[in-house]
This record gives structure tokens, sequence and C-alpha cells, in this order.
């Protein structure tokens, strides 16, 4: 169950990371701005989801996030935004890797996804 939800993260990542989003992003340094704010958004959004669950709980729901279908709407914006902008993937991840460290979390499963996207699984 824990492979499903680090399997379901990495597919989110991927998207995001060959991403573009919300607002018009001008550059790719926009780009990788916007896709660490999504980033946040889903931690947050996670974190208020699922509480104070720990990670071993969430594990035995399923792994199940409830705001991954939004994550995904919000990455395939950040994306079509990329092409247009030409933005590579290697670009955006470079990004996201000088950023990371603005990421929050007050939850284990918020310090979880935030060690997922450190370790470049999300």
């Amino acid at each position: 169950m824990l492979k499903r939800t680090i399997l379901i993260l990495v597919i989110v990542l991927a998207l995001v990371l060959s991403a573009c989003g919300g607002g018009q992003a001008k550059t790719c340094d926009d780009l990788a701005d916007q896709t660490i704010d999504l980033m946040q958004n889903l931690i947050d959004d996670a974190e208020t989801e699922l509480g104070d669950m720990t990670v071993e709980e969430l594990i035995a729901t399923g792994g199940d996030l409830p705001s991954v279908d939004q994550f995904k709407e919000d990455a395939a914006k950040i994306d079509e935004r990329a092409v247009e902008l030409a933005c590579t993937q290697a670009d955006i991840t470079a990004g996201v890797a000088e950023r990371v460290d603005q990421l929050e979390a007050h939850t284990p499963i918020g310090e979880f996804l935030i060690k997922a996207i450190r370790n470049g699984g999300l």
C-alpha cells in the first residue's frame, strides 16, 4: 500500500515537473514558483483532509489522498504552459530543487510529502 501511495505521488510529480500553472507564468522560473505553490497546496490539503494521521495509518486506509485529483488538474495546466514557454523538465526540476526549503508541513503526512519531494519521489 505504501508503494501505491508513492507511485501516485511519483506520477503526480511527473505531471508537475513537466509543468506550468495558474496565472500566466512568463518564464521557467515563474513555473518553478507555481510548481512549489502547487506542492504546498497539496501538502496543506492533505494535512487538512487527513489531520494528524500517521503515514502508517494512511497506508492502512489504502493510501489514497483525496487532494491528488485537484493536484493533477492544476499540474495539467502547468504542463500546458511549460510547453508554451519551451521549459524542459530539467528547468522545472532545478527550479523546484532550489525552492524545496520553502515548503512547510505541520503533520506527519505533510512531512512525508516534503521528504518525498526532496528525494525526487513526488
